[in-house]
């Protein structure tokens, strides 16, 4: 019994179609079980967020950059452990969003911060970075007197909100309406600088440094108060991993004991390394 040519065709390309369909699934599944897998340059802190504020010399933005001590201190930390980040990952933002994004939001970083009793319990902490010396500071002609905490009282001041200038004003019972909330220390400069504040609640170092970058001289202003000593540290929202933390501290300590913090600090801040990383207990 002869069959059909066409018959023939027909089974061969049947064939052909099935032996398709076949290899195509068995692709289609490799390629499942392959995408299924973790890859192993997957970053583990895909999702970290670091916030820092325009707070010369220590951290600042420059042309759309992170810049200053802190920020290349950071950096040096990732690096060390295993951590690829760029400045470009590093947001600086008004202090006020990055102090409350760093509350709510797991794996969060906020720096400089101050670490104080008030804050103790708010954030997991990385550090110190160096020392924080808060102070207040007026036109070298002002006869302001701050000889008691009553005295506080007849003044208007400048700070940035939830800084610890504000912070230190409000626990010496300064009232609110004395205190003008500014977004950056530059705008509090410039206020003091035209008298229409009577003191600037700020970090000693960062104040006459923005002063000077504004073009005002230094010996035109003076220090009137002084708050008490605490220390700068990476501030961690508390649900943040901890095993990055770890890694971070490990890696500042590193840092800290082979000299290469010393040598960051004096880049940015030359002759001040030995005053910047005294430490202090964190009462």
């Amino acid at each position: 019994m002869k069959f059909p040519a066409s018959l023939f065709l027909a089974a061969a390309l049947l064939i052909n179609i099935s032996g398709l369909v076949s290899t195509t699934a068995t692709a289609a599944a490799n390629a499942e079980t392959v995408t299924s897998q973790p890859s192993a340059n997957t970053d583990p802190y895909a999702d970290l967020k670091i916030y820092t504020e325009n707070y010369p010399p220590l951290n600042y933005d420059e042309a759309g950059e992170a810049k200053g001590l802190s920020v290349d201190l950071l950096l040096e930390m990732f690096n060390r452990a295993g951590i690829k980040r760029e400045r470009l990952d590093i947001l600086v933002v008004p202090w006020e969003r990055g102090y409350s994004e760093a509350q709510i939001r797991p794996n969060t970083i906020l720096f400089s911060t101050t670490r104080t009793p008030a804050r103790e319990k708010l954030f997991k902490w990385v550090g110190p970075i160096g020392l924080s010396r808060v102070v207040l500071i007026a036109r070298r002609d002002s006869e302001i007197d701050l000889t008691d905490e009553a005295s506080f009282a007849r003044y208007r001041y400048g700070a940035v909100k939830y800084s610890r200038g504000d912070l230190a004003l409000q626990r010496g019972g300064t009232p609110p309406k004395q205190i003008t909330y500014l977004n950056s220390p530059l705008s509090a400069a410039h206020m003091l600088a035209r008298g229409r504040v009577d003191a600037w609640a700020f970090e000693r170092i960062s104040a006459f440094w923005v002063l000077q970058k504004l073009g005002y001289r230094s010996q035109d202003f003076k220090v009137v108060h002084a708050f008490k000593k605490r220390q700068y540290y990476y501030a961690f929202q508390p649900d943040s991993d901890p095993d990055l933390i770890t890694a971070l501290q490990s890696a500042l300590d590193k840092i800290r004991a082979d000299g290469t913090m010393a040598a960051i600090i004096e880049g940015h801040i030359p002759g001040a390394s030995e005053i910047f990383l005294q430490e202090i207990p964190n009462d």
